[in-house]
């Protein structure tokens, strides 16, 4: 699956919604659907690292700019679930999120 260009629904749970736009191999959107900490319609632009594991099931990790906190995704489209750990470096914690991926038209 080609996800250059798609956009996408992640699903981590009630607080924890976004939609995610991979505009090529090297540049995601992600706009906040739900969220504890950011508003809804929150946009930020990220520079990522895609590796494909096997078809359809990426590793994608960036660097928040503003935060630096870390994010690295095993995402695996075909069987739509998204694996997520996040080092939150201002609060010292380690998150590790499973959930859904829904394709957009």
């Amino acid at each position: 699956m080609k996800i250059a260009g798609q956009k996408f629904n992640f699903n981590f749970g009630e607080n924890a919604v976004y939609q995610l736009h991979f505009k090529d191999e090297k540049h995601l959107d992600v706009t906040v659907i739900k969220d504890f900490s950011y508003p809804a319609g929150t946009l930020n632009h990220f520079e990522i690292q895609m590796t494909e594991i096997r078809p359809d099931v990426y590793m994608i990790a960036w660097i928040e700019p503003d935060t630096k906190n870390t994010v690295t995704h095993i995402d695996d489209f075909e069987k739509h679930i998204a694996y997520t750990n996040i080092t939150d470096v201002g609060s010292k914690q380690f998150y590790n999120l499973k959930g859904t991926i829904e394709p957009l038209p």
